[in-house]
């Protein structure tokens, strides 16, 4: 009994350090220290390492690994991202990728690499996944193309009155043709949408509730405001200009969230399919 006890003590002491590490380690920040001391070859180590599996040694994501999983992995060839705090058409930043690593994308195949990789390996990874993509070298990202940063947002409470606003934002802006009145991606547009790649779009589900970009209101708010790029998504910085209409869709649309237990899934029908072959 005594020998199960120490057992367990260092257990929950392992797990405090653990859990006390990951809260402070810093987000991956473009300032950072540790870029210059960040190295290429040593990402492409780590790549063909740890993410060659599904990416490809290539970057471009075909693998049959990839080719299984839903959705793809990026081809990281193109330098193009859907989660950044840059502009429309803007490459991202250096931060913008390592967040990605640093998150992964809760709903996919793509893990969050922050217990497994420091952030001067991180940030390696970021300087290798540059020379995969040219466009990144030959249009970086510019600090005048920052047009919002997630982590100095303030968002307002939540309340009545503002997902009132956000339920006839979601309606004037054509969300209902994409997203469905009920915010289940079944809307009348969602099967002719295509991505940039000519392959089927298949559109957010918002009563699922997990965001790949994040599920906080300010990761949402980024959504919107850049858009998703190589997707039908497009950005409303210049649609909707307000804040506060922003934050009204914001949580309208989180507001959409369902819980997903057995009777759910025995009564509703889903409404993704397979991805279309490419």
């Amino acid at each position: 009994m005594h020998a199960a006890k120490i057992r367990t003590k260092r257990v929950v002491t392992a797990l405090a350090l653990m859990c006390a590490t990951s809260c402070a380690r810093p987000l991956p920040s473009s300032e950072a220290p540790p870029w210059s001391t960040a190295d290429a070859d040593e990402g492409q180590r780590i790549f063909l390492a740890v993410c060659a599996g599904c990416h490809g040694a290539d970057g471009t994501g075909v693998t049959p690994v990839g080719n299984r999983l839903f959705p793809r992995p990026r081809d990281l060839t193109k330098g193009e991202y859907r989660f950044r705090s840059t502009a429309s058409g803007k490459s991202p930043t250096r931060a913008d990728i390592a967040l990605t690593l640093w998150r992964g994308l809760p709903g996919t195949a793509m893990p969050s690499w922050k217990e497994q990789l420091s952030m001067r390996q991180l940030m390696s990874v970021v300087l290798y996944l540059e020379t995969l993509g040219p466009r990144l070298v030959e249009k970086p990202a510019k600090s005048k193309d920052v047009i919002v940063q997630s982590d100095e947002l303030e968002p307002p409470p939540s309340s009545p009155a503002l997902i009132a606003r956000g339920s006839k934002l979601y309606e004037e802006m054509g969300c209902l043709a994409c997203h469905g009145a009920s915010g289940r991606g079944n809307g009348e547009s969602s099967p002719t949408l295509v991505d940039n790649d000519g392959g089927r779009s298949h559109v957010f589900d918002f009563t699922f509730g997990i965001y790949k970009g994040g599920s906080r209101p300010v990761d949402i708010y980024r959504t919107f405001v850049t858009g998703l790029d190589g997707s039908p998504m497009p950005s409303y910085a210049d649609a909707i200009p307000e804040q506060a209409d922003r934050w009204a869709l914001v949580y309208y649309c989180l507001s959409l969230g369902r819980e997903r237990g057995l009777w759910f899934y025995l009564t509703e029908a889903p409404t993704w399919r397979e991805p279309a072959a490419r």
